[in-house]
This record gives C-alpha cells, structure tokens and sequence, in this order.
C-alpha cells in the first residue's frame, strides 16, 4: 500500500482558512456591538451634561456679575503723520 502524499503548503492553507474564520466572527461581534456602543456614548453624554449642570450651578452668569473692568485703551497713531 501506498502512502497518501500531502500538499507541503496544505498545513499553511489550513492555518489560512482558521485565520480567515477567526476574523469573520470577530467583524460579526463587532458590528452586532455596535448598537450597544452607541447606546452606552448616549448614556455618558447625558451623565456628562447632567454633572456639568451640576457644577455650574454655583456660578453666575456674566450678566448677573454686573461692570466688569474694560481693559486699557491702547493708544492710536497719529493721523496724517507719516511714518516719521
């Protein structure tokens, strides 16, 4: 009886094939995440909106501070003088 002969490229062929599959079901756990995710970055937007409420709640609005001091007036050139 003859031996079967196997392809020297077959064990690369099949480590291919598992790679292959390997990344399929992972792009297919990832896209079915992806609902998740986006449920999960709503939440935290509006958790981060409700503590920034929170934390401006203690201040005042320029409006309600009243004058605030105008800085130095920077002088102006002369007019009609030249540049000497």
């Amino acid at each position: 009886m003859s031996r079967r002969r196997v392809h020297p490229l077959a064990a690369l062929v099949c480590w291919m094939a598992v790679g292959i599959l390997v990344l399929l079901f992972a792009l297919v756990w990832v896209v079915s995440q992806r609902d998740v995710a986006e449920v999960q970055l709503d939440r935290a937007h509006w958790a981060g909106m409700e503590l920034g409420q929170t934390m401006c709640l203690g201040f005042r609005s320029e409006m309600e501070r009243g004058q605030v001091v105008q800085p130095a007036a920077v002088p102006q050139p002369r007019r009609g003088g030249g540049l000497l």
